[in-house]
């Protein structure tokens, strides 16, 4: 992606401990709370930028739901897994893109 010029860079987008304090607290166990630390920096892309996000990972997917019932914030988060026919990504992408509530962390 880098290589290819489609990966935009975002400057400035500051970690919101705030926010990682709320969804840490949603973890039942110490696996499921690194596994949405690792991938925390895609919340925060997607809350800076055009509140999507495009992962193959099911269970951080999952994880970031089940924190979506109790974090308002992340609840309109679209998520979408490109491996998943059923979610028919590339059709989504040519018809704009649109934040489907099927597709929201908070459904």
């Amino acid at each position: 992606m880098v290589a290819k010029k489609k990966l935009e860079y975002q400057a400035g987008i500051e970690t919101n401990e705030e926010l990682w304090k709320q969804i840490e607290g949603t973890a039942a166990s110490d696996s499921e709370r690194e596994a949405m630390f690792k991938d925390f920096r895609l919340i925060e892309a997607a809350l800076a930028t055009d509140k999507t996000v495009i992962s193959l990972d099911e269970r951080v997917r999952r994880l970031f739901g089940q924190a979506a019932g109790h974090v308002l914030e992340i609840r309109d988060i679209v998520w979408v897994n490109p491996d998943r026919p059923e979610e028919e990504p590339i059709e989504w992408l040519r018809a704009g893109g649109i934040a489907e509530s099927e597709r929201r962390l908070g459904t």
